[in-house]
């Protein structure tokens, strides 16, 4: 099982446990609140001293089985894509750091200009919208097939995306707003910190490659000719590109 689908049937799991605890609550002497409590996001900071677990449990927490579905829909499909552009541990990365991201900025934003709005927070959007953002940023160019609508670039995607969340955002209570601003600036810093990466890291296999050839292409001369055939200029060529291979060993 690749990771975005690990990802998934860890949301998939918790929300099939809450449901079969809602199903004995008659036979246990506990609450349904108690359990989401329990597992969601405090909208205080005093809150989240009390329980800090939570700003993990709440992203893979879902009371709503639509809104479940929604979020492993886009975490399958764009969780998929990242993993092929940069592996599946970035997925998780990813997920968990736009989960926290959103945790944080909800609070904040909850505590500072909107205190006792919302009770908690709850669902895997703001690490799901980290995932999505990353795969957007990460390769806008990429080309990708939609069954019955075509084949479209993820920048594309990307501005309807931006268009869907934005009248998306006029429904929910702005500390909600806020946590899935946090989820698409987790993704995309990590998506410009992983171009610059593979960038200088392309460069540099380039730069290697050019001088792999250049040894091989001296070696060759030297063997065919003999070395005192090289130039003054091509001995010392040599020797520079000798020494890596010697430290190496």
């Amino acid at each position: 099982m690749n990771v975005p689908f690990r990802l998934i049937a860890v949301n998939v799991a918790v929300f099939a446990l809450m449901k079969t605890v809602w199903l004995l609550i008659p036979s246990l002497d506990i609450s349904m609140e108690s359990v989401v409590g329990w597992l969601a996001l405090p909208a205080s900071w005093s809150g989240v001293a009390v329980k800090p677990w939570t700003v993990i449990s709440y992203m893979f927490t879902h009371l709503d089985f639509w809104h479940l579905l929604v979020n492993c829909l886009w975490l399958a499909w764009f969780g998929c894509l990242l993993q092929d552009v940069a592996g599946g541990r970035q997925v998780i990365v990813n997920y968990i750091a736009g989960g926290i991201t959103g945790a944080l900025l909800y609070v904040s934003f909850n505590s500072g200009f909107f205190p006792g709005e919302d009770a908690c927070l709850i669902g895997a959007s703001a690490a799901t919208l980290a995932v999505i953002t990353a795969t957007l940023v990460s390769e806008p160019g990429r080309r990708v097939k939609i069954a019955l609508v075509g084949i479209f670039p993820l920048r594309k995607l990307a501005v309807a995306g931006a268009v869907i969340f934005l009248f998306a955002s006029l429904e929910m209570a702005p500390s909600q707003t806020a946590a899935h601003f946090g989820g698409i600036i987790a993704g995309g810093l990590w998506a410009l910190a992983w171009r610059l990466y593979h960038r200088r890291h392309m460069r540099l296999m380039q730069q290697r490659t050019r001088s792999r050839l250049l040894r091989m292409e001296l070696l060759e001369k030297a063997r065919r000719n003999g070395y005192s055939s090289l130039t003054d200029a091509e001995k010392l060529s040599l020797f520079d590109l000798s020494v890596p291979r010697r430290d190496a060993n």
